[in-house]
């Protein structure tokens, strides 16, 4: 396993943020590239999972790609940062079929456009049209706000830590009662 790892830091930079997680970034240009040369040259075969982070400061989107050996042992995160403004990134269905779940997760919870992905249409939220929901400016209260009702509790509603403190209270009683009973008639016999 160390091999393939020297292999790896021979070829480019990475960062060991663990001994089982490694750290590769790259620009959006070379991605496919390196994904395909790194799964067909170690044991980094699987594609575990296609993550986003939304850094609406730096106005970019941290997109990380985690790979996986075979043995499960060791993971790679490859990282790319792609403009917010612009969001493109090739799809990696040529390599990896289970990415088109990924990436209409992305698409539709970020913005993401994924170029040889046509499944790019209504995942979860159908008839979604405002902000993806996962970009930090998307208000979720204003959104609540605006598009739902709240109702009223029910009359009969309970506060739920004093219903438990009360049930609690009594099984302790139940118990202790209990343990009295049984404390009495060892006495009598």
């Amino acid at each position: 396993m160390t091999d393939m790892i020297e292999f790896l830091q021979s070829k480019y930079t990475l960062v060991e943020k663990n001994e089982r997680l490694f750290k590769l970034q790259t620009n959006r240009d070379e991605l496919i590239d390196i994904i395909h040369f790194i799964t067909t040259n170690t044991n980094f075969i699987t594609l575990s999972q296609i993550a986003c982070t939304d850094w609406i400061e730096e106005r970019i989107f941290a997109v990380n790609y985690l790979l996986t050996t075979d043995q499960r042992d060791k993971n790679l995160m490859v990282e790319v940062l792609i403009d917010r403004e612009n969001p493109v990134l090739q799809s990696l269905l040529s390599l990896f079929p289970q990415a088109e779940v990924m990436e209409r997760d992305l698409h539709e919870m970020f913005g993401i456009a994924f170029p040889g992905n046509e499944t790019l249409y209504d995942f979860a939220l159908e008839g979604w049209n405002d902000i993806p929901p996962m970009r930090r400016e998307f208000d979720t209260l204003a959104y609540v706000n605006e598009h739902y009702d709240f109702r009223g509790g029910r009359d009969d509603n309970k506060d739920v830590k004093a219903e438990m403190k009360r049930r609690r209270a009594e099984a302790k009683k139940l118990k202790e009662a209990q343990a009295k009973k049984e404390g009495g008639e060892e006495d009598g016999n």
